[in-house]
């Protein structure tokens, strides 16, 4: 099954992004990261200075808190 979204969202660039940063946190002592959202494929990239909170969501972090 083809699932568009993430096809879309693997392939693109992140280039275009909205004028959207929230932090985030990670889970790792002393760092913390940020969450941008792409116009162009709709995603949410997620990343931190260590890189553990790295990755793509379909959902904004703050969904979450």
């Amino acid at each position: 099954m083809e699932n568009s979204f993430w096809d879309k969202a693997e392939k693109c660039k992140h280039k275009n992004l909205y004028d959207y940063s929230e932090r985030v946190r990670c889970e790792t002592p002393y760092c913390d990261g940020s969450e941008e959202h792409c116009k162009d494929c709709r995603v949410y990239i997620s990343s931190c200075r260590c890189g553990y909170n790295d990755g793509l969501s379909g959902w904004p972090a703050k969904r979450f808190k």
